[in-house]
């Protein structure tokens, strides 16, 4: 009887033993993080934080002890402190801004297997626009006196020493030609021996008011029986007369308006209206002249475009002494009345 009784307290014994064991197990903290090891290497443990220290019994709940304290105070701080977030500097640093041209390309490129491009040069600058113009008139100047001399001495070569003596000693010319001083203007009617023959004068429009005096010497100084008016195709001064004007100088814009012709007329009709004024104020400058059947005056037109379809270049008459009927100024020409006035009936 006795044997079974001690097997069962022996028995409930090993239960209450094994039960404390679990529950002391239960309430050990857990340990987040594994301690150095360091005895693997012979060196002794750290000491472990009070708080994770395993308690040697259970305490009833209160006030912590006095020896608790300095633990708790010691785990407390070894807690680490929330700090603010960090202001993360740029871990690459900006370069500076490239100092070469980049419209350029860069020296450095070149094609797969071509040679290093070279390094950019600046250009240059080109000279001023006054240094280039002044070059350009210098180089026009040097060309034209060339031309010049150049017809000059054909001149010499076609004419014998005793002709041009003879034009060294004259100053009895036997016509009086105002013409216009564009381009144009005279060509064709200076050369040859009728150069010897004329008294010329030019001015813009080929006028009698712009030139008066130079007029008047040679039709009564130098006594010329013919004072002749010559316009030309495409006439620079007629172009400007019949259009606005107003932004030439002063001296141009008084000799225009003495070109008295309709605004907006083409070029070819205002030569032939301007001459045929040129004319008829020269007649009534010149009447004594005139009415004593001693002065000619006449109106040509270089006709270079054709207009007056007598032949390209050709130089056509196209007023004698007021008359303007082409018909009649070929009757005229045919004839050789150049000093007929129909104004006077005769």
């Amino acid at each position: 009887m006795m044997l079974p009784l001690l097997l069962s307290l022996q028995a409930a014994w090993a239960d209450d033993a094994s039960g404390n064991q679990v529950q002391q197990v239960i309430k050990l903290p857990l340990k987040l993080n594994k301690p150095p090891q360091a005895a693997e290497h012979g060196a002794a443990p750290a000491a472990k934080p009070a708080a994770e220290a395993k308690p040697a019994e259970a305490k009833p709940e209160g006030k912590p002890t006095e020896a608790a304290k300095p633990a708790a105070e010691a785990a407390k701080k070894a807690e680490p402190a929330k700090a603010a977030p960090e202001k993360m500097e740029p871990g690459v640093p900006m370069a500076k801004p490239p100092t070469r041209d980049l419209s350029q390309p860069s020296p450095e490129v070149r094609a797969p297997g071509g040679k290093p491009r070279a390094a950019h040069r600046v250009k240059p600058r080109r000279p001023a626009k006054h240094v280039e113009k002044a070059a350009g008139e210098a180089g026009q100047v040097k060309g034209v006196v060339g031309s010049i001399l150049k017809a000059n001495s054909a001149y010499i070569a076609k004419h014998s020493p005793g002709y041009l003596a003879k034009l060294g000693g004259r100053a009895a010319p036997r016509a009086t030609v105002v013409a216009c001083s564009s381009p144009g203007g005279n060509v064709g009617m200076l050369g040859g021996e009728a150069d010897a023959d004329l008294f010329v004068i030019s001015n813009l429009g080929n006028q009698l008011a712009s030139s008066e005096g130079s007029i008047e010497y040679g039709v009564r100084d130098l006594r010329t029986p013919l004072l002749m008016f010559v316009s030309h195709t495409g006439c620079g001064a007629i172009k400007a007369a019949a259009g606005d004007y107003s932004n030439l100088g002063p001296a141009v814009q008084k000799e225009l308006d003495n070109i008295e012709i309709p605004k907006g007329i083409d070029a070819t009709n205002g030569a032939l209206i301007n001459i045929n004024n040129q004319v008829e104020g020269s007649i009534l400058k010149f009447s004594g002249e005139v009415e004593a059947g001693r002065l000619a005056v006449l109106g040509g037109y270089y006709d270079f475009n054709n207009d007056l379809k007598q032949g390209r270049g050709k130089l056509v008459i196209t007023n004698i002494n007021g008359e303007t009927d082409p018909a009649r100024i070929r009757e005229l020409t045919r004839s050789g009345r150049y000093f007929h006035y129909a104004f006077m009936g005769r």
